[in-house]
């Protein structure tokens, strides 16, 4: 089998729907802020939170990533979990340190796009 993704397993439909999501709530974040920039959201609490339950999909993709056929997700999973905690260190240093919270959105574009090459490569067999 050679560590190849196995498409009809479970796990990596999960795996899938997992990378799909961490996506989806990359552009849901995205979404959030410019709510809020613009007026039209409720405040940063909602995207604040938001980013928090992210990290539940992210962990779980790296830890999924150790399993027998999914195993050449690892770095790039591991890639994607080092952003995200950067993403929570940058936006929790924002307001004191404004110069690093500056990077938070981009480190974000960062993050949409490991979650984008993700996606991609789950879409062709290796």
């Amino acid at each position: 089998m050679n560590g190849a993704v196995v498409t009809s397993s479970i796990s990596v439909l999960v795996f899938k729907g997992l990378a799909v999501v961490v996506l989806l709530g990359v552009a849901l974040q995205f979404f959030l802020a410019g709510m809020t920039v613009f007026g039209g959201g409720t405040g940063w609490e909602l995207h604040s939170a938001t980013g928090g339950v992210l990290g539940a999909p992210v962990i779980s993709l790296f830890l999924m990533s150790t399993a027998r056929g999914l195993q050449n997700y690892r770095r790039i999973t591991g890639l994607l979990l080092a952003i995200y905690l950067l993403q929570v260190t940058l936006g929790a240093l924002g307001e004191t340190l404004p110069l690093l919270g500056a990077l938070h959105p981009v480190n974000g574009l960062v993050m949409g796009l490991v979650s984008v090459t993700i996606v991609k490569r789950l879409r062709r067999p290796e």
